[in-house]
């Protein structure tokens, strides 16, 4: 049976805190201002979705854009900027959607009991419009994630 879907102030507080945590300590990496929620058009950005079931259901989305991807992908794996190619920024976007679901998930169902499946991950695809995304602005692009609960059928 699924809980209760969360109200929007929780998931907003367990996506900030999830991306921030995320960012810290896997990409060095801190936004340079307040997260702002709104669309996201994810125009030429990498995108990469984690879907989960269980207790609950959906998806978290998250999109990186600008200089984002290959930055954040060059700090999560070690290597300089110019040594990071077109598969690592996929495998770290997958990566970060994989940490990014299961430290919102773990903040807003405790107890839950969720399998989050591989993520997929692609540059550009269809527009990361429709929904509300929480977008954090960095030194150099933006990280933007959206988490979407799938109502019981």
């Amino acid at each position: 049976m699924q809980e209760a879907k969360p109200e929007r102030a929780e998931v907003r507080q367990a996506l900030e805190e999830a991306v921030l945590e995320v960012l810290e300590t896997m990409c060095f990496e801190f936004p340079i201002d307040e997260p702002s929620a709104g669309g996201f058009s994810g125009e030429g950005a990498v995108q990469a979705v984690a879907r989960f079931e269980g207790s609950a259901r959906g998806a978290l989305r998250v999109a990186l854009a600008g200089e984002a991807p290959r930055r954040l992908a060059a700090a999560f794996l070690g290597l300089e900027e110019a040594g990071v190619g077109e598969q690592e920024v996929l495998q770290m976007a997958s990566e970060l959607a994989n940490m990014l679901c299961g430290a919102t998930l773990s903040r807003l169902e405790p107890h839950g009991r969720l399998r989050i499946a591989p993520p997929e991950a692609d540059w550009g695809g269809e527009p990361c419009g429709g929904g509300c995304w929480l977008r954090f602005p960095l030194e150099q692009g933006e990280v933007a994630v959206t988490l979407n609960w799938e109502e019981e059928s």
